[in-house]
């Protein structure tokens, strides 16, 4: 399918008033998601402006997720209570019109998570991102579901929508060397989703938003160690300012 691109880069001016809109509303992101990445995740959330929830259990999640500005199901570390959690969240999503985001964690590895994400991929309208090879696993459901928002993230993040396309350029390796990272990337875009009604640019927007912290993260650090700890304090501390500097 070719798609127009919206645009190589957004501007300055478009995150930053996305982001604002975060900091003001302060979305709560309802978090299904790979114990692994639960902290990690968190906290990203809380720098970005969001306040995260993470119950999984069948009884309650449905009450919990209700409130929230958008849901995140993670597929990284699938128990079988989450596995029973995910049909509530999936009506809660439905019901309320919720912003919902599919991260298909090593899909290509697990008949099971491949039955989930085709079950999640019934819902219209949601945002799937994963990496080249967890998106390339899911193609043939992907091409069943038109109106989901795929976003591939990379060296050069390639988010598509039926709307058009978005390519993002900012991050740096060092992403990709602490566990979880990839995961918060997720919950970030489901809380700009929570505040933006464009899925498309509110991928956008978190993903510009994350790649420049990592950016800046990776000028103060010494390793994958004191990176995580300079992302967190990169993505709570990026005002306009920064944002215009850095996006020329």
């Amino acid at each position: 399918m070719n798609l127009p691109v919206m645009q190589a880069r957004l501007g300055a001016e478009t995150v930053a008033r996305v982001l604002s809109r975060v900091a003001e509303l302060r979305p709560r992101v309802h978090c299904l998601t790979n114990t692994v990445a639960q902290n990690v995740t968190a906290n990203m959330l809380l720098a970005f402006g969001a306040i995260p929830s993470m119950a999984s259990h069948p009884d309650e999640v449905a009450a919990v997720a209700a409130g929230a500005g958008a849901i995140l199901i993670n597929l990284g570390t699938i128990s079988p209570e989450g596995e029973r959690a995910i049909p509530k969240l999936l009506e809660v999503a439905r019901q309320h019109r919720k912003p919902l985001v599919l991260d298909p964690v090593f899909v290509e590895l697990s008949p099971l998570r491949m039955r989930l994400a085709e079950e999640i991929l019934s819902l219209p309208g949601i945002v799937v991102r994963g990496n080249a090879a967890e998106m390339a696993v899911l193609a043939p459901l992907l091409a069943t579901a038109p109106s989901a928002i795929r976003v591939t993230t990379g060296r050069v993040d390639l988010i598509e929508a039926p709307s058009g396309r978005l390519e993002i350029a900012h991050g740096h390796p060092l992403m990709a060397k602490v566990t979880g990272l990839g995961c918060a990337s997720s919950a970030l875009i489901a809380a700009c989703c929570a505040v933006e009604p464009d899925p498309l640019l509110a991928a956008g927007v978190a993903l510009t938003a994350y790649g420049l912290a990592g950016e800046i993260a990776a000028e103060r650090c010494h390793g994958p160690g004191s990176f995580a700890m300079h992302l967190v304090d990169a993505l709570a501390n990026l005002d306009e300012a920064t944002l215009r500097a850095r996006m020329g």
